[in-house]
């Protein structure tokens, strides 16, 4: 049970982050008259300029290594 929820909560960070790189593709082709897609695009752009590199660079790191060890498992 807790194997079939942490797979499902995983594919819905997954879709989340595939429908957040979409939109933000999108704002760089159509530009700024694009409204909502501009809107997260300028919210995406903001919150990565937030976060302290280090920080980013951890959390891409502790996925990084979480999904390797879980592979060699």
């Amino acid at each position: 049970m807790l194997t079939k929820l942490t797979g499902y909560a995983w594919s819905l960070i997954e879709v989340i982050f595939l429908v957040v790189a979409l939109c933000v593709l999108l704002g760089l082709l159509v530009g700024s008259g694009a409204g909502y897609i501009s809107t997260v695009t300028a919210n995406t752009v903001d919150l990565l300029q937030k976060i302290p590199s280090g920080t980013l660079l951890g959390i891409v790191l502790i996925v990084f290594l979480y999904k390797y060890f879980k592979s060699k498992a």
